[in-house]
């Protein structure tokens, strides 16, 4: 059915999300020291860091209309509008921070700003230092979808932040005036030095026309003559006025070209700031593709043994990719062309090539008004020649009076107009807000800072945890021994020395705890089945005894070896506790300690080590000489007696092998004690002389090659491996909620059978 859930996969996640939760609980004390860490770390930087306060002003940059006439009716500036990014560029430029510099130095606040305080050395900055200092604390941005651009400065304190924003917007405005009004300067200046020419020059023709008037006596002339002098006279004048007008016309050409090659050589620099996020992506991407076809062709070239039908296919599809990743780029270019980032820069350009244009136009056409001038100017000229020659020299004389007097007026008149228009320039660029000091720093951020530490530092004491499950290849679950092929025989919880379980034991007259002297410390922590039964340790080494007794073993095949990977994973406490539990159920069981390189089975049952199993080995006692009774009824231990230095000949020795039989026909249980697989070789060879193998498995100790190289040595010498036992299990940490219930519900169960004991005891009191 469809609505039907799978009771698997709800179970699969509920494990997950449990495996999860575990990883965290165990990492909690990483996490909390991340945590404190972090927070202490931003507490005292926030709360040390000097404050950083940030005023900001707006500057409106107007578009300029049609340009005024300035000359002879032509457009003497260019009709450039106002393109945001270069002013930007201007409010970013080291000219204008100079400038900043040199007027915050005749400023009467001087000795408060920090940029002419000396530092912690007692240097002062020079001018360099300073322009760079302006330069890093100012941010200039344009106020998208219009003309304003926010200029927006950062210091020490709220006056010096305001004063020194103020100060750029005041400076910009003054640069921005001067390159308003150079050319008209220039202008002005140019038709001052005509002027000043054609003065004297019209002051030559008068003198000298005076002179000849009464030197010769001769004041007039016929009419004819008159007609002729003023016509050659307005004419030269109108010759001459072009020529001027054309000079006019070559110095705009100049200025223009000068200004369109400052911005060619600006244009590389904004063209190539022109980015975004995906282009950057996209180039990246590109040159990836690229340098992966280039190798792979080169892989080709050296082996010949590859199908050239593969060859292709690949060659063709890393083509495809690279095709698709340039359209990808075209399209990017080609939105960014369209934009404001570029359209500007562009733009100023066009214009400037069209007013070039423009100037050479005019250029060529004054050229052509002063060839037709001359022609006309040289026929009066020569009409006048056929003049006797005292009317000759006077009508030239009186003509070129008139000449000058026409282009003084005429360069008069135009000096005037430039100097109305340039006292009219409008000014494009306006402060529309001036900076005011700010309440409070923008730096540090006390509450923001805090907040992002204490996510900063849970964030990396989570990220630690699981990174250190990560690399942590310890067994930590049984599901993780049975993916390696491991029947789990039992899991056994941690056994604390601390435990509170060791009150279970009851003391006896002679001051012994069941049967144990009182400084038996290590004995009273590991043999818990003999101390307390009713723990849940307790039922869990039943439970090993129950599945091993399941297993399908013959009838006499009754002797075991209890090993393990590595040292000290707690095979030694297993195989003693295991005994217990055998002996409790009425078997007789034995104990052989056979790790003949680092016993420990007669420290944990308080005996003496010798007379053990190398004695009968070596043949100087009997099997019955080293067998040693303990305090547990149906319990017999054979300790390892003194340690030769040829353990694996032992025990690869007949005498091992008599040993064995004797101990079956003896006992109903027979269990070895070996060294750890990997270290060396004796639990190898005494695995193929007993019935079957226990291997003991650490949590959260034992890696997982450890065991996998343990299983390997195992099976080269096929051994019967009967089973796998994970020891030492914190079951708060390791497996959740169940196994804890199931810890504490026979935890509950053994507490209440020992109160209602002592409850029966007080009753029948």
């Amino acid at each position: 059915m469809e609505n039907q859930y799978d009771v698997n996969d709800v179970q699969q996640q509920e494990i997950n999300i449990q495996d999860y939760l575990n990883v965290l609980y165990h990492g909690r004390w990483v996490m909390l020291a991340s945590f404190i860490l972090v927070l202490l770390a931003t507490a005292v930087y926030t709360f040390t860091a000097k404050p950083v306060y940030q005023a900001s002003s707006k500057i409106l940059v107007e578009k300029q209309g049609s340009m005024e006439q300035a000359l002879f009716e032509s457009k003497y500036l260019n009709s450039q509008s106002t393109d945001i990014a270069n002013q930007i560029e201007v409010l970013r430029s080291r000219t204008l921070a100079e400038r900043v510099v040199l007027a915050l130095e005749a400023s009467p606040y001087r000795d408060s700003l920090a940029i002419f305080q000396p530092n912690d050395n007692g240097e002062y900055m020079v001018l360099r230092q300073q322009v760079n200092w302006i330069l890093y604390n100012m941010a200039i941005a344009p106020v998208p979808e219009t003309d304003i651009i926010r200029v927006t400065f950062s210091a020490g304190s709220a006056f010096e932040a305001a004063f020194i924003c103020n100060t750029i917007s005041e400076a910009y405005q003054n640069l921005n005036r001067e390159f308003n009004l150079k050319e008209f300067r220039e202008l002005r200046r140019f038709l001052e030095f005509q002027l000043k020419k054609k003065s004297e020059e019209l002051r030559q023709s008068e003198e000298a026309l005076r002179a000849y008037q009464e030197n010769e006596k001769l004041v007039s002339i016929d009419s004819r003559t008159n007609e002729l002098i003023s016509q050659l006279g307005q004419t030269q004048g109108a010759l001459e006025a072009t020529m001027v007008e054309m000079e006019g016309a070559q110095e705009q050409k100049k200025n223009l070209e000068k200004q369109l090659e400052e911005k060619r050589e600006q244009m590389p620099v904004e063209v190539t700031q022109v980015s975004s996020p995906l282009l950057n992506e996209l180039q990246q991407e590109y040159a990836r593709l690229v340098n992966e076809k280039v190798k792979y062709e080169a892989l080709i070239a050296q082996d010949q043994a590859i199908d050239p039908t593969e060859y292709q296919n690949e060659l063709q599809g890393q083509s495809m990719r690279i095709r698709a990743v340039q359209r990808r780029l075209e399209e990017e270019a080609q939105r960014i062309a369209t934009t404001s980032m570029v359209s500007n820069p562009l733009e100023v350009v066009q214009i400037l090539i069209t007013n070039i244009l423009n100037a050479e136009t005019q250029i060529k056409g004054y050229t052509a008004k002063v060839s037709a001038l001359r022609d006309v100017v040289d026929s009066y000229e020569r009409e006048l020649e056929q003049l006797p020659g005292q009317g000759l020299e006077l009508a030239r004389l009186r003509r070129q009076l008139e000449v000058d007097q026409t282009t003084y007026l005429l360069l008069n008149q135009k000096r005037e107009e430039t100097r109305i228009v340039e006292a009219g320039q409008k000014e494009v660029v306006r402060s529309i807000d001036a900076a005011i000091e700010p309440q409070e720093p923008i730096s540090p951020k006390k509450r923001l800072n805090l907040m992002l530490g204490a996510v900063l530092g849970l964030a990396l004491g989570i990220g630690l945890a699981f990174l250190r499950e990560f690399f942590d290849d310890s067994i930590k679950n049984p599901e993780v021994l049975e993916q390696m092929g491991f029947n789990i025989l039992s899991v056994i919880p941690q056994i604390d020395s601390e435990d509170p379980t060791k009150l279970a034991a009851t003391p006896q007259k002679n001051g012994s705890v069941n049967g144990l002297l009182p400084e038996e410390g290590t004995v009273q922590a590991r043999l818990v089945t003999h101390l307390d039964p009713k723990s849940p340790i307790s039922e869990a080494y039943r439970t090993l005894r129950t599945n091993i007794q399941f297993q399908k073993l013959q009838h006499n095949q009754n002797a075991l070896m209890v090993t393990s990977s590595t040292p000290k994973e707690g095979k030694s406490t297993t195989i003693s506790n295991l005994a217990i539990t055998m002996a409790q159920m009425g078997s007789r069981t034995l104990i052989v300690d056979t790790d003949l390189r680092r016993p420990v089975i007669h420290s944990i049952f308080n005996l003496k080590k010798d007379k053990g199993v190398t004695n009968f080995l070596m043949g100087k006692l009997t099997f019955d000489e080293v067998l040693k009774p303990t305090v547990v009824d149906n319990l017999s231990i054979i300790t390892s007696g003194p340690l030769p230095p040829n353990p694996s000949e032992l025990l690869s020795s007949p005498e091992m092998n008599e040993f064995i039989r004797l101990a079956r026909e003896k006992f109903d249980v027979v269990l070895f004690d070996s060294p750890p697989i990997i270290a060396v070789t004796d639990a190898a060879i005494l695995s193929t002389k007993v019935d079957g193998l226990i291997m003991v498995v650490k949590a959260h100790q034992t890696e997982k090659n450890a065991v996998k190289r343990a299983k390997t040595l195992l099976d080269n010498v096929k051994a019967n491996i009967v089973g796998c036992l994970l020891n030492g299990v914190n079951v708060e940490r390791t497996y959740g909620s169940y196994y804890y219930q199931y810890y504490q519900y026979y935890s509950y169960y053994g507490h209440d059978l020992k109160r209602r004991s002592k409850k029966t005891k007080t009753v029948n009191g």
